[in-house]
């Protein structure tokens, strides 16, 4: 090392009163700054004691002081941290963790710890079953009541009785009459009795009303009568009083009554006076809120004589025009309930 015009080593060092100052390297310098800070082996206590300690600890190579005040620098760290709340202990050393405190709590206690997965985690708390309580005695359901089956109410039978003529009774019809073909084609329909009679003008008809009618007690009446009253020349107004008769009986005795339209002739002279008495029936049907079944339309054509395949002689009904009277009569009958 070169020699220096002053003597004293601080001055030195520090590069001051130097003729040519000398560049030291920075950690070097620091670290004899500090060096030059502390007491000297002259000084007495603690320091003295230190100062002696590092002139015979530091060697006199310049590398070596210079690794010296590194070690020495680490140390008054170490010191410092070690000092400080917490001193070495790290928050990962074993003494902050749960399973490190188990372990010393072990090593305290003597015992040898076993390593377990599950003692760092939550153990949860496993609670009885409750027993089930005994359910309260109940008092035996009641059985069920079959419910009666409700059987639908059998249709109601209407009864009925036709009062008329030789066209009622099916004179030289070789088929059943008609009030016979409408009692088998409806089983709600039963005929009591067939009131026709031939030859009977409606006179006739209102004298033996009550014993072929009213004696009977049926639910409906039906009565066709006037053909055999054109034929005898009865006025009209005779023929629709002795009908209007029958009527006013039967709905005094609470029986349905239902006038029947006289049928067209062959005779193309007929046809006027056929015509007109029906006209008549319908307003006496209207007065006394009657039904009136029309059997005059189906059976003729369009210049009111007869359909010739509907009469057996230009009068009386052939058996296909007994068939179309009970069909239209049951047609009529039907939309109203019967």
């Amino acid at each position: 090392m070169r020699q220096m015009a002053h003597a004293n080593p601080r001055l030195a060092r520090t590069g001051r009163h130097m003729a040519h100052p000398v560049r030291l390297n920075p950690l070097r310098s620091f670290a004899s700054a500090v060096v030059g800070a502390l007491p000297n082996e002259r000084d007495p206590g603690v320091w003295g004691i230190v100062g002696r300690l590092w002139r015979r600890v530091v060697p006199r190579d310049e590398r070596r002081r210079e690794l010296a005040a590194v070690l020495a620098l680490l140390l008054m760290a170490g010191a410092v941290s070690a000092s400080l709340p917490g001193g070495w202990t790290s928050p990962s050393s074993p003494a902050h963790s749960p399973s490190g405190q188990f372990i010393a709590a072990a090593n305290a206690s003597g015992a040898t710890p076993t390593p377990s997965v599950a003692s760092s985690l939550p153990t949860a708390t496993i609670e009885p079953t409750p027993s089930p309580s005994p359910s309260p005695t109940l008092p035996p359901s009641p059985k069920p009541v079959p419910v009666p089956t409700k059987r639908p109410a059998p249709a109601k039978v209407y009864t009925f009785v036709t009062m008329g003529d030789s066209l009622t009774s099916g004179y030289r019809d070789p088929g059943p009459a008609w009030p016979v073909r409408l009692d088998t084609m409806d089983a709600n329909l039963k005929l009591l009795n067939n009131a026709g009679v031939p030859g009977d003008t409606t006179a006739d008809m209102r004298a033996r009303f009550d014993r072929e009618v009213l004696a009977y007690k049926p639910n409906v009446v039906f009565i066709l009568g006037g053909t055999n009253d054109l034929g005898y020349k009865v006025s009209q107004a005779t023929t629709i009083a002795n009908l209007r008769a029958m009527v006013v009986a039967a709905k005094a005795k609470g029986i349905r009554v239902f006038l029947m339209t006289i049928p067209p002739d062959s005779y193309t002279g007929m046809s006027p006076q056929i015509d007109s008495l029906n006209a008549a029936i319908t307003r006496l049907a209207n007065a006394y809120s009657v039904v009136v079944v029309d059997i005059h339309a189906p059976l003729s054509t369009s210049t009111g004589v007869y359909v010739r395949k509907y009469t057996s002689d230009g009068l009386h009904f052939s058996s296909l025009g007994a068939a179309t009277v009970a069909s239209a009569t049951y047609s009529r009958v039907h939309r109203l309930g019967y």
